[in-house]
Parts: structure tokens; C-alpha cells; sequence
């Protein structure tokens, strides 16, 4: 490999992680790994990688939504997806078929202009675009609310854990991070439908804090 890339691998599989981080530390490149597609978000708006490669499933966040937030974040380096299964490629710069073909990824990478190492900048319009989305979020989360529908409000939760620290609402996705378990584990419990109303206040409190600013 002409020049020593920088690889952000998110993989929930402990053993497959391990074993691809070799793979391409034997190629030579630099790895980062991470098992969460929160963790991928978080890590790639904090240092810009040559490439990211990512799994499908994971779990608070799965690679497709990952993929999507950093789209609308402004985030344009290679995103290679990898899925035993074939999936729609949209949004991603390829689609690697587990098991992943090592040489077929050295070949991407090898096409990959090696990239400046400066931390990725949240401006105004990225900015804006975190806002209008948790709006929407906060909108289809009152909805899924007045339905009682669980299942929505947890999946509302895991997309808001993904992106809102990355904005400075740590307190909001800590939020969302423990009632998002408190609903996948404890879905009968009592006030849990308060704590969901109380959730929400905060995601529409925190969206108002922009129009403030």
C-alpha cells in the first residue's frame, strides 16, 4: 500500500473486530476500532478517518442510521459497508459481503486519496441540520407517545443517544440512553410512560436552547 491509510472499524463482534484490525494492520493501515454505531458517529466527527467500514446490525446504533447521521452531517470520506447479506448500497461508497474479502478492501483503500488529519468542524449549517432533526425526532417521538407504542419510542431513543452529545446535550443522550434500556427491559414498569413524557420535555427544551442561541 502506497501510503499508511487511517481505518475506522465498527464491528459488535468482539472476535470478528480483532480479526479485522489485523487484516488491515498487516496491510499497513492504522485502525481505530469500535462496536457501537454511536461509537462509530462519535468517533469519526472527532478525527476523519481515510475510510470507515461498518457492520450492519450493532447495537444503540446500527450502521445504516450511522451512516445517514454523518451523511447529513456533512461527512463525505469513504463508507464501506459490510453485511452477510446484500443490503441497498445508497448512501454507502461500497458494500463488502462477509466474510470480508481482505484483498478486495486493500484494493478500496488503495484507490483512497490519503486524507488531512484535522478534526472534522460543526458549523452553523451542521449545526442547523442536528437541530431540525431532533425536532422531527421530537415530533415522532409525541406521536409514538399519545399511541403508546414502544417500540418507536426505543428506536426515537437510539437516535437521539447517537447524535445529540456529539452537539453538546450529553445530559439529553444520557437521557436517552437509560430509557431506552428502561424500555427494552422494563416495559411494564410504572411511570414509565412519565418518564417518557419528561424525556420529551427535555428533547423539545434542548431543540429551543438553538432558537435562543
Amino acid at each position: 500500500m502506497s501510503a499508511q491509510k487511517h481505518i475506522l472499524i465498527a464491528e459488535d463482534d468482539h472476535f470478528l473486530l480483532s480479526l479485522l484490525q489485523l487484516q488491515c494492520q498487516s496491510l499497513g493501515m492504522h485502525t481505530c476500532g469500535v462496536e457501537n454505531g454511536e461509537q462509530l458517529v462519535t468517533q469519526a466527527l472527532s478525527y476523519q478517518y481515510d475510510i470507515v467500514l461498518t457492520d450492519i446490525q450493532m447495537p444503540v446504533v446500527d450502521g445504516i442510521y450511522a451512516m445517514e447521521l454523518l451523511r447529513q452531517l456533512g461527512y463525505d470520506r469513504p463508507i464501506f459497508a459490510m453485511s452477510a447479506d446484500p443490503i441497498d448500497n445508497e448512501g454507502f461508497d461500497h458494500v463488502l459481503l462477509k466474510p470480508v474479502n481482505i484483498e478486495l478492501l486493500s484494493a478500496l483503500c488503495e484507490q483512497t486519496p490519503e486524507q488531512q488529519r484535522v478534526p472534522l468542524q460543526i458549523n452553523a449549517e451542521l449545526t442547523s441540520l442536528f437541530y431540525k432533526n431532533l425536532h422531527q425526532l421530537s415530533e415522532s417521538f409525541a406521536l409514538a407517545l399519545e399511541h403508546k407504542d414502544l417500540q418507536s419510542l426505543r428506536q426515537i431513543c437510539h437516535k437521539i443517544k447517537g447524535s445529540a452529545a456529539s452537539f453538546g446535550h450529553s445530559n439529553l443522550s444520557e437521557l436517552a440512553d437509560q430509557l431506552q434500556t428502561r424500555l427494552q427491559r422494563e416495559p411494564q414498569s410504572s411511570g414509565l410512560l412519565d418518564a417518557c413524557q419528561q424525556f420529551l420535555q427535555v428533547a423539545v427544551q434542548s431543540g429551543a436552547s438553538n432558537e435562543r442561541a
